[in-house]
């Protein structure tokens, strides 16, 4: 989600191996029905974890240093 223009990026179930490549564009967040499901890579390292299996997540802020500190989540 773009945040700044309010528009929708991408909507969908992801499955088990799916994957989504973000474009590199300020303002981006995440919102995730299952947080521990997924895994984030920013430069082909994972970063931590934005939450436990069945975690609501909204406003998961897509910056890369946030995301690699930890910090992406409101």
């Amino acid at each position: 989600r773009d945040d700044i223009n309010d528009k929708v990026l991408m909507t969908r179930l992801m499955q088990i191996g799916d994957r989504y490549e973000v474009p590199r564009e300020d303002g981006l967040q995440l919102l995730t029905g299952n947080a521990g499901a997924i895994d984030i890579f920013v430069d082909g390292i994972k970063v931590p974890s934005i939450g436990d299996i069945g975690e609501v997540r909204r406003r998961v802020i897509l910056d890369s240093e946030r995301l690699k500190a930890g910090t992406a989540v409101d």
